[in-house]
């Protein structure tokens, strides 16, 4: 399957931190064959092994399996669902989006409501709490909410299908493409590396809650200890009008991270990645940007520490529903992270 054939099957599956079951079945199926292990660890964590000649380095990549969602917190008498927020969310793009809920009976379409517009004249001038907000699937009371197979604990997550903007701009939105596009590529290169032989072991980490605090990189970094370790993921493009920084643009190629919250990238692993694109042929952009983490700062303390890096691929409007990649960008992404794969051998670690 393509490139783009994995992320469009991906974001449409719901699983937000801590509930990321149906990703994970997802990929077990597709992982058949791929690996000579496939695992779903205690926290649930996806994990394929690809055993390696004896005695070469041992690589590690994780991309997560979660996106941001929702809970359901309480359901009120007349049918209405309070919610909480998983992972980093704006406010002020939550009224009147439309999402999922998924029960015991399957996923069901609810929409966050909003008061209408001949109502609120007094409310427009604020920002509304998610606190105050509340999911509509339908119900008239909490009899049928229950009957629609809806508890306590269930989760939400953003409707959305992947789909190009424009005409044949190679931009495509959907919700989730942070991270289910690093999944898309981790995947892809299994299927491209079947029946290559490797120089060590590969491990691929298709992880779990890390929009809240990189949960599932840590212990599966803790229970791998791979010599190398890199992360795959989205970062925050600025090149819109109302940034004015124009640090990293959608189709000027995948970033490679230099700093963020969570990590310090090995210079090592940074000049890997570099030189690995240059073999390529794929252009890149540095990237610093100290407002997100990714799985790379779990996994570069593993044990006795790892030299680790991350691999990015630039997204407009994160953590919403509307999130925009270049396809350019994650293709440019896949033909380095192959090229660093198969180099990694001959690669120099040495931090001096």
């Amino acid at each position: 399957m393509t490139l783009l054939g994995h992320l469009r099957d991906l974001v449409n599956l719901t699983g937000p931190s801590g509930q990321e079951e149906d990703v994970a079945r997802f990929l077990v199926q597709k992982l058949e064959g791929l690996a000579d292990e496939v695992r779903v660890d205690a926290l649930g964590n996806v994990i394929a092994h690809r055993k390696g000649m004896r005695g070469g380095r041992s690589l590690v990549l994780s991309a997560h399996m979660d996106e941001i969602g929702f809970i359901v917190r309480r359901i009120d008498g007349d049918g209405y669902l309070r919610f909480e927020k998983l992972g980093g969310h704006d406010d002020r793009i939550l009224l009147a989006q439309r999402v999922w809920v998924r029960g015991a009976r399957g996923r069901l379409l609810g929409v966050i409501g909003c008061k209408s517009a001949h109502l609120s004249a007094g409310d427009r001038e604020r920002v509304v709490k998610h606190t105050e907000m509340y999911i509509d699937i339908g119900a008239r009371n909490a009899d049928e909410v229950r009957a629609m197979g809806v508890a306590i604990g269930d989760p939400v997550g953003y409707v959305g299908e992947l789909a190009e903007v424009g005409l044949n701009s190679g931009r495509y939105i959907a919700h989730g493409l942070d991270d289910r596009a690093g999944c898309a590529l981790q995947l892809h290169l299994l299927e491209e590396l079947r029946g290559v032989e490797l120089a060590g072991d590969l491990y691929v980490v298709f992880s779990v809650q890390e929009e809240v605090g990189l949960r599932g990189a840590r212990t599966a970094g803790q229970g791998i200890q791979a010599d190398v370790a890199l992360a795959i993921d989205m970062t925050a493009a600025d090149d819109t009008p109302d940034t004015g920084t124009r640090h990293l643009r959608l189709g000027e190629g995948p970033g490679i991270k230099i700093m963020d919250n969570s990590l310090l990238a090995h210079p090592a692993i940074r000049r890997a990645l570099l030189r690995a694109a240059e073999r390529a042929g794929v252009t890149t952009q540095p990237e610093i940007l100290t407002g997100i983490g990714t799985d790379a700062g779990a996994l570069h303390q593993a044990g006795a520490g790892a030299p680790t890096g991350a691999l990015s691929v630039a997204n407009r409007y994160t953590h919403s529903p509307i999130e925009m990649l270049d396809i350019r960008d994650l293709e440019g992404a896949y033909a380095v992270l192959k090229r660093f794969v198969l180099d990694l051998p001959e690669t120099e670690l040495s931090f001096i």
